[in-house]
């Protein structure tokens, strides 16, 4: 459980961190933290509840950042111009029209303050046509530039930090689904397992590959023992006889070996 609880609260701090912070550091940065976040996020949901399972919440996680970013975006201009911005008796020198593919249309007016220079900062964007050359408008700026005008009143990041939230608690649920379903499913894999097969299963495998009689130049047919978890080589070596083999005792490397003549029998498990 606790293993559980540290992820959802990594997931979800790494989570804001990335549509908070990383944009910041520029794209090349940014592409990286993302890349590096999803892949060792994608490493402890599968350890929790298998590689299914940690698939479905990593596509969830995805979709809940990408959606959070542009909400991210939004708080990140919102506070800048909280902490630093500066209002503005602008005057609107420019106007232009852009049309979107669903017939949404944008408006931006260029701006010039009372001496005459340019306002820092992209132009200012509206929703609606409200604004003509010539039009006096107080403005909320940034004096370094980096952040869109906008008008006062209109900075407010309460709701799109409920959105970084909702996006952070999508992903700490992610986690909790993912290591849930693992518990519900009975048997379930961890991280890049196959299922374990039965010890009769194992018995089955070990005996056709012994009715093979694949022998290496020495006159031995080589197993490794990680492939039959559940037999011991004792047991290995019951199987064997009843197939008209030998198991060998001596210089094995780490490996099972069985032959029709071996150096070092070992004894044999009675079946049970």
């Amino acid at each position: 459980m606790t293993r559980v609880l540290l992820t959802a609260v990594y997931a979800a701090a790494s989570a804001a961190g990335l549509m908070l912070g990383a944009p910041l550091l520029g794209t090349a940065v940014t592409v990286l933290l993302w890349t590096a976040q999803l892949g060792l996020l994608a490493v402890l949901l599968a350890r929790l509840g298998g590689v299914e399972a940690g698939c479905y919440a990593l596509v969830a996680t995805f979709v809940a950042l990408l959606l959070g970013s542009f909400a991210g975006q939004t708080v990140r201009d919102d506070l800048t111009l909280q902490t630093r911005g500066e209002e503005v008796q602008a005057t609107v020198t420019g106007e232009r029209l852009e049309k979107g593919d669903r017939g949404s249309r944008t408006w931006y007016y260029t701006l010039k303050d009372p001496d005459g220079r340019a306002v820092p900062g992209p132009e200012l964007r509206r929703e609606d046509d409200d604004l003509d050359p010539g039009d006096s408008v107080t403005v909320v700026a940034d004096p370094e530039g980096e952040v869109r005008p906008t008008t006062p009143g209109l900075t407010g990041a309460v709701p799109e930090l409920l959105g970084v939230a909702a996006a952070a608690a999508v992903c700490a649920g992610a986690v909790v689904w993912t290591a849930r379903r693992a518990g519900r499913t009975e048997g379930s894999p961890g991280m890049w397992k196959k299922k374990q097969q039965t010890v009769a299963e194992q018995e089955a495998t070990l005996r056709s590959i012994l009715r093979a009689r694949v022998f290496d130049r020495r006159g031995y047919i080589r197993v490794s023992p990680g492939a039959f978890p559940g037999l011991t080589q004792q047991r290995a070596a019951a199987v064997a006889a009843e197939e008209g083999l030998k198991t060998e005792g001596f210089g094995n490397r780490g490996f099972w070996r069985f032959g029709e003549q071996v150096v070092d029998e070992v004894a044999a498990d009675a079946r049970e």
